[in-house]
């Protein structure tokens, strides 16, 4: 192979690999930009959950006061159902 062959072979290369370490940086960039783009979407969501889970504490404390109250009505009642079935019977 004649030296301006050869020259040529190896510019041709060296284009070919300027070509394609361009595209190479353009899809590191995109890479990137998608890259960041996930990470907002995965504080958002965290963010979201975050706040469900404080909701749903927040719904299981409210359901556990109104269960203690309603424990606590019940056994008023069963004394005062207690009490008057009592009431002036003699136990034996």
């Amino acid at each position: 192979m004649a030296p301006e062959q050869r020259f040529q072979q190896i510019e041709e290369t060296l284009s070919k690999n300027a070509t394609m370490q361009q595209e190479t940086q353009g899809q590191l960039r995109e890479t990137q930009v998608l890259l960041r783009a996930l990470v907002e979407s995965q504080s958002r969501t965290q963010a979201t959950i975050s706040g469900l889970v404080e909701s749903i504490g927040g719904y299981v404390d409210a359901a556990d006061a109104r269960m203690k109250r309603i424990e606590e009505n019940l056994d008023g009642l069963i004394r005062a159902i207690t009490a008057e079935h009592t009431n002036g019977k003699n136990r034996h």
